[in-house]
């Protein structure tokens, strides 16, 4: 009978994407029978992540619109549609097939806004999601996440329809006989993706080499693997992006867990190295190694174990210094950050940093709204090798810029 469905947006315009989807289908009491949600890989920035709260790091292995355009349709065909402000969601759904050369019916022609009859059901109640929700005595315990606010809108839908007599107000809605059909797409029955899938990404990235590869000798795949982790260290957090290069990169030249784990102690040994350079360790470095110990699978004896081999013999030998911005480089914003990127743009400035509005070779650092983000910007910085940092670990960064070049 009915089917309820929200999209969450990388914005309001007809130019941008969607992110989240969620589908449920009803029957004439407004119970739901069957649901289906997924995350969508848009291949650019998430647009507020403020609001809606989808991380990159969960929607880099989301299918792609393409992929669930006929999935959709079949979840959609010959039901009426129901959304919470229709107009929004029907615009947007119908953009994402108007990229793929398809034009479907214009549901808000013969569909159900809950927020339209808000005004009859619940006329002293806002027009939001929200206050028609408080005003009808429903929990929507995670507002913009697409599932929870279809579910609450088929529980609205059910209060105006229990409101009613056998016949609903908008029974004389249907399919516009001179709208066009569903285009013909076949449904792949793709698997969906949910919010929280790429939780652990970036942790214990070790895990996921294999075990049983021969022992990868010293440069130059040591130093290899070594530059892509130096870099993806700096700003001491290891995303799920650059978790995945790592694997790759591992698996490409050859490096198995065992041999990774004989590279991440050298590593470690040559900051322990640093540290011991003015004979003192201080708290903060034994915090720094410590962290870096933990993004590196190892323990905090392994700590121990390379101060101790610092202070009793030779650095290990490195193929470049430890890689940090020093002043004049070249920071470039890519994202909707919460602030303005004017503020960011501040505060790298401030650092002694220039910052550009594009990715070029001489470019040092990406500050992204999210670590993982897929925008243009961030997905040629990557091709560069050039970091790419959220926002949240931008204080680190700055923190250890060479000592000389900070202003």
């Amino acid at each position: 009978m009915y089917v309820v469905i929200d999209v969450e947006t990388t914005g309001l315009f007809n130019k941008d994407r969607i992110v989240e989807i969620a589908v449920a289908q009803l029957d004439e009491h407004g119970r739901v029978t069957a649901a289906w949600e997924t995350l969508v890989n848009p291949r650019r920035d998430l647009g507020p992540q403020e609001l809606h709260g989808v991380r990159a790091a969960d929607v880099r292995r989301a299918p792609t619109f393409d992929q669930i355009a006929g999935d959709v349709i079949e979840l959609l065909r010959d039901r009426v549609p129901v959304a919470h402000n229709l107009a929004f969601d029907s615009r947007l759904l119908a953009h994402e097939y108007l990229r793929l050369g398809c034009e479907i019916p214009n549901l808000g022609r013969f569909g159900v806004c809950t927020m339209q009859w808000a005004d009859h059901f619940l006329p002293d109640a806002g027009r939001s999601l929200a206050d028609c929700c408080l005003a009808g005595g429903i929990a929507n315990e995670r507002p913009h996440e697409a599932m929870s606010d279809v579910l609450a809108t088929a529980e609205l839908l059910a209060l105006y329809l229990n409101s009613m007599g056998p016949a609903p107000l908008w029974e004389d809605r249907g399919l516009d006989p001179d709208a066009p059909v569903w285009p013909s797409i076949p449904a792949w029955s793709t698997e969906p993706v949910r919010r929280g899938a790429g939780a652990a990404d970036g942790g214990a990235f070790l895990t996921r080499l294999v075990d049983h590869i021969p022992r990868v000798p010293d440069p130059p795949q040591a130093d290899t693997y070594l530059a892509l982790l130096d870099r993806a260290l700096v700003d001491r957090h290891i995303s799920a992006t650059e978790a995945d290069l790592l694997v790759t990169l591992a698996a490409d030249l050859g490096i198995g867990r065992a041999a990774a784990i004989e590279l991440h102690r050298g590593y470690l040994r040559s900051l322990a190295a640093a540290a011991l350079s003015d004979g003192v360790v201080s708290a903060s470095e034994r915090d720094d190694l410590n962290r870096v110990a933990g993004l590196l699978s190892l323990s905090l004896g392994a700590v121990d174990e390379a101060l101790a081999a610092g202070a009793n013999g030779p650095a290990p030998v490195r193929a470049r210094p430890e890689y940090r911005l020093k002043g004049g480089d070249v920071a470039v914003l890519t994202g909707a950050f919460a602030e303005s990127k004017s503020f960011w743009a501040k505060r790298l400035e401030s650092a002694g940093l220039s910052v550009s509005p594009n990715v070029t070779k001489k470019t040092s650092l990406v500050v992204a709204a999210d670590p993982d983000s897929l925008s243009g910007k961030a997905v040629k910085a990557r091709q560069y090798g050039i970091p790419v940092i959220g926002v949240d670990s931008l204080d680190t960064v700055l923190a250890r810029m060479a000592p000389t070049s900070r202003v």
